[in-house]
């Protein structure tokens, strides 16, 4: 069997901002967290406690000046230590606003992180 790239459906980025996160459902739960990895589609943050693959949340993250609202699903949790998990979402709804507003930030950050010299070939 050949193994395949993965091919991704948006861009990421390494970016660390303060995340508000907010389980929907019969489990009450919120808390502050610190994004990761972000991209239009997506986040990587981390938890003090398990979400649970599939569960279904809010967040609110706090982006150059703004508040980015989205709901979104746990499409993976990778639990480092007991009190450190990382929680892997995609967001379902977001503005189309807010959309675009990830679209350029996360286009301007993989500018800055480009190699100062790239070869035309």
């Amino acid at each position: 069997m050949q193994n395949r790239p993965k091919i991704r459906r948006f861009p990421r980025v390494q970016a660390e901002h303060a995340v508000m996160v907010r389980l929907l459902g019969t489990k009450a739960f919120e808390e502050f967290a610190r994004t990761r990895v972000i991209g239009p589609g997506g986040c990587m943050f981390v938890s003090e406690e398990s979400l649970g693959f599939g569960s279904l949340m809010e967040l609110s993250i706090a982006l150059r000046g703004r508040v980015v609202k989205t709901d979104c699903r746990v499409v993976y949790e990778i639990r480092k230590t007991p009190s450190e998990h990382q929680v892997g979402v995609e967001f379902l709804r977001i503005s189309p606003t807010d959309r675009a507003f990830l679209e350029t930030f996360v286009a301007q950050r993989k500018g800055a992180q480009a190699p100062p010299f790239s070869h035309p070939f």
